[in-house]
């Protein structure tokens, strides 16, 4: 197993926040892949009609009303546009996630926001854990996760991260951890990267941004699978 030190991941003075490197980070992407997998048209979030990219700015926008369910649904779509680009296959998988929770994603997805919101981010990834209570079936851990992060995050105070194979990546390089990069992570070990993440945050630079962290543990992570 690969391992990294400290200073190889997190080095010099963190970016700021409101930068390309985190704010900015784009994919681009085709919109016919995706309408055809959707359940009904209003599911595409209109931010999304006149552009060929996304990025974070556009998906907190876009999160901000995630605690409403056709918002939800919007922060679903929208992330897993960005999680995957351009490659068609994958928009098959959102439309399994419709597909197997008729009527119900918006809700659920909603529920867990404002559980987040009010109770915390390991409050609001248990509901959709696989036990949770507002549980999908087929939406994975990491696409839930994106929509809590890009629906509860706070800069200041924190909230959700994302948690997917390029983050799991970095931190079993950094702890010497053997996280399964698939998933899916269990309540615990997502309260436990949040700890990791707030104490990383610190160590490189007082007052960091935790997504910062998160964007620089993908980053990690993706050039370790590339090696």
């Amino acid at each position: 197993m690969a391992t990294l030190a400290f200073e190889t991941v997190f080095r010099g003075t963190p970016p700021a926040r409101d930068s390309a490197y985190l704010l900015d980070q784009s994919v681009g992407f085709v919109k016919d892949h995706w309408l055809g997998y959707l359940p009904d048209r209003a599911c595409w979030p209109s931010e999304l009609d006149d552009r060929t990219t996304v990025d974070r700015r556009v998906l907190f926008a876009i999160g901000e009303r995630a605690d409403d369910e056709l918002g939800a649904v919007h922060t679903l779509v929208a992330t897993q546009v960005w999680a995957v680009g351009t490659k068609r296959r994958n928009a098959a998988k959102l439309g399994s996630v419709f597909d197997a929770n008729p009527g119900t994603v918006g809700a659920n997805l909603a529920h867990a926001v404002r559980t987040a919101r009010a109770d915390g981010a390991v409050a609001g990834y248990a509901t959709l854990a696989r036990r949770g209570d507002h549980a999908l079936a087929r939406l994975g851990a990491a696409d839930g996760g994106r929509v809590l992060h890009f629906g509860a995050y706070d800069p200041v105070a924190g909230g959700p991260l994302i948690l997917d194979q390029h983050v799991t990546v970095g931190v079993n390089a950094l702890r010497g951890s053997n996280w399964s990069p698939d998933g899916p992570w269990s309540t615990e070990q997502y309260g436990d990267y949040l700890r990791y993440a707030r104490e990383w945050a610190e160590r490189w630079a007082p007052g960091t941004a935790t997504d910062l962290v998160e964007r620089t543990l993908a980053a990690a992570g993706q050039a370790l699978g590339r090696a």
